[in-house]
């Protein structure tokens, strides 16, 4: 989701914070807290697709590319996902999966040369589930694990880890997960929803002053409360915290003092709470530049916001509603070849999956050899900085220095949309939060 700002600008006005001197026992609560909300966010993609659904491009054979088969012994790689479950859906990740792995095999040879062989389990987001399914990889000798948005990871990351079998996932919340040097790897940048967006913005606005207007709980206040004061001043942005309790339906008070000309508002909160904000910032007259999260906006929003939602700036992993990406483009002709009546285009959890195990397979490009779990953790720890596949302007790499404080991460920054007077987002995309990462 992307406003028009040239990439180059971006790149110098939004240094990443340093910080290279926080540490301590607390490290693992606090990031845990601190991220929950802004991964967990940024996890939904396109939140309720259907609301940004774009115009149809054409797709079919020829956005697949040239047949490049894969050949030799299969390598194993799991597939873990929530699946069917009391409360939500997500079986669409494994259907993503498998019409992905059939295009790597026929089109892209496969991971390293080699075909994938898929072992696939549903958790359910039940705990001893997922427990299972840990043990079902380990004892089919997978050599790497590929998991999108899930529950369970918490269940999953430790019996896999003391397995010594890498996981390349999408984004999580999970503590030992993002902390972890040697076998987990995450394609969502945690901080890129809680300090890289709003401090982009500001920036874009020639503005040193940054007021986050936050749901009052613990996982969406304690990045805050920790450090975030200490990384905005580390980019030269004055921050102010407003926290709101959930529920409050009127923020005139709180936003009372927040001056137009002066302030980049962040707001970070669901639906509900966005709108009260919305309608508050609105009520005391504030027309500068407003930044949210992705799962901010949605029908409801608009619905009550109207016109004000108009400049806008959200963010996202992927530019989901930009079918103009040739990595778009391949991802529908995926579906349409591969998956036709089994994935939901609208859904970006099948687009999330596409990206991750993309992303996969792009560090083995070129590669020939064994692909041992060793093997595959060595080599990703190692992999020049690459592309995101579907995130135009997004480069990962996975030497743990994307994000010091989560070694895990490969990603630096997010994409960003303005949005329109209708509340949809705007093209083209751009990348914010970004840098080179460092060897």
């Amino acid at each position: 989701m992307d406003d028009s700002s040239p990439i180059g600008d971006l790149a110098r006005d939004a240094p990443r914070p340093r910080l290279r001197s926080w540490r301590g026992p607390r490290r693992a609560a606090v990031i845990a807290a601190a991220l929950a909300l802004a991964v967990t966010v940024a996890a939904c993609g396109g939140g309720d697709g259907k609301d940004a659904a774009p115009a149809a491009v054409p797709t079919g054979a020829s956005a697949l590319g040239p047949a490049q088969p894969a050949s030799g012994t299969p390598v194993k790689v799991g597939v873990i996902s929530d699946g069917k479950a009391p409360a939500l859906d997500n079986s669409i990740q494994l259907s993503a999966a498998d019409a992905v792995a059939k295009f790597l095999n026929d089109h892209r040879g496969g991971l390293g040369g080699r075909p994938i062989q898929l072992v696939t389990c549903e958790t359910h987001s039940d705990p001893g589930a997922a427990a299972d399914c840990a043990a079902k990889l380990v004892q089919a000798n997978v050599a790497v694990t590929v998991l999108g948005e899930t529950s369970s990871l918490g269940n999953v990351w430790k019996p896999l880890h003391d397995a010594n079998i890498p996981m390349f996932i999408y984004g999580t919340t999970e503590p030992n997960a993002l902390l972890d040097k040697d076998r987990t790897f995450v394609m969502v940048s945690p901080a890129a929803g809680l300090s890289d967006q709003p401090i982009s913005v500001a920036k874009e606005n020639k503005l040193t002053k940054v007021a986050v207007v936050v749901i009052d709980v613990p996982q969406a206040t304690a990045f805050y409360d920790a450090i975030g004061k200490a990384v905005f001043k580390d980019a030269g942005i004055d921050l102010t915290v407003i926290p709101v309790p959930p529920g409050t339906a009127d923020m005139t008070p709180q936003l009372a003092s927040i001056k137009t000309g002066e302030t980049e508002v962040h707001i970070i909160g669901n639906d509900s709470f966005c709108i009260a904000a919305f309608q508050g910032l609105r009520a005391v007259n504030f027309t500068g530049p407003i930044s949210t999260l992705y799962s901010c906006v949605t029908d409801a929003t608009r619905k009550a916001v109207g016109s004000y939602l108009k400049g806008v700036v959200l963010s996202t992993p992927v530019a989901d509603s930009d079918t103009g990406n040739a990595d778009i483009k391949q991802w529908h002709a995926i579906v349409d070849t591969y998956a036709k009546g089994k994935v939901d285009l609208s859904n970006s959890m099948g687009l999330t999956i596409y990206m991750t195990m993309m992303g996969l397979r792009e560090a083995f490009d070129g590669f020939t050899g064994e692909l041992t779990p060793t093997v595959i953790a060595d080599r990703l720890h190692a992999m020049p900085s690459k592309p995101v596949p579907a995130g135009p302007g997004l480069n990962f790499r996975c030497n743990g220095k994307a994000v010091p404080l989560t070694p895990a991460v490969c990603v630096r920054g997010a994409l960003l949309t303005t949005l329109d007077a209708k509340g949809q987002p705007t093209l083209p995309y751009r990348p914010a939060g970004v840098s080179p990462i460092e060897d």
